[in-house]
């Protein structure tokens, strides 16, 4: 008896880990992301960018942030299959999230903002950018609750963008801005719960 009690607090803390090692994973997806956010909004304020020169910008930053993302779901997925644990994202799964994206990016970089709501060209850019990461960020987080369990430690990522809309909505200047504020903001708290739930899994 007193040997499978020990295997078995041994089995909790492996499963412990793993759990800790997922949410650090979550975390750093959001920070990534973050970090090319927030260099965007620093590269603006030195650097007059072209419509090109931004559209360069943020295929770069994406390609860099999967790349990175992608080095360490390695690593997460070596460290679930050394225990048993499943560790791939099926292909169906992976589509309907880059589904959702394109999705967000559709309505918030090119249909939003080529209508006439708002009541300025910047809060429509506003209203856009808002409306990606909230439709964006919600349809990974319906894939990730069908298929792995749901993240509650997502949903600040999308619902305060999606609280900023009515506001932006209405701002004659700085709306852009303010709303990169407001997704930094979505993340930070997604990130910080992320943390909590991984020492939270190890304590």
């Amino acid at each position: 008896m007193e040997e499978v009690r020990e295997l078995k607090e041994v089995l909790e803390k492996v499963e412990a880990k793993i759990l800790a090692a997922g949410k650090m994973y979550g975390a750093m997806n959001f920070v990534v992301w973050m970090n090319v956010m927030l260099l965007f909004y620093v590269l603006m304020g030195i650097f007059e960018l072209p419509g090109w020169g931004i559209a360069l910008y943020w295929m770069a930053g994406f390609g860099g942030a999967f790349w990175f993302t992608g080095k360490i779901w390695q690593r997460l997925a070596a460290l679930m299959r050394a225990s048993g644990k499943k560790g791939e994202v099926s292909t169906f799964g992976s589509i309907l999230i880059f589904v959702s994206w394109i999705l967000g990016a559709t309505l918030g970089w090119i249909l939003i903002p080529s209508t006439s709501i708002a009541v300025s060209e910047g809060a429509r850019m506003a209203v856009g950018f808002l409306s990606f990461m909230t439709i964006s960020i919600f349809g990974m987080w319906l894939v990730f609750a069908r298929y792995g369990g749901i993240e509650r430690e997502m949903v600040p990522a999308f619902l305060i963008p999606a609280l900023g809309i009515p506001f932006a909505w209405g701002m004659s200047t700085g709306a852009m801005i303010w709303a990169g504020f407001v997704v930094a903001l979505g993340f930070a708290v997604t990130i910080m719960w992320y943390l909590y739930s991984a020492f939270k899994a190890i304590g």
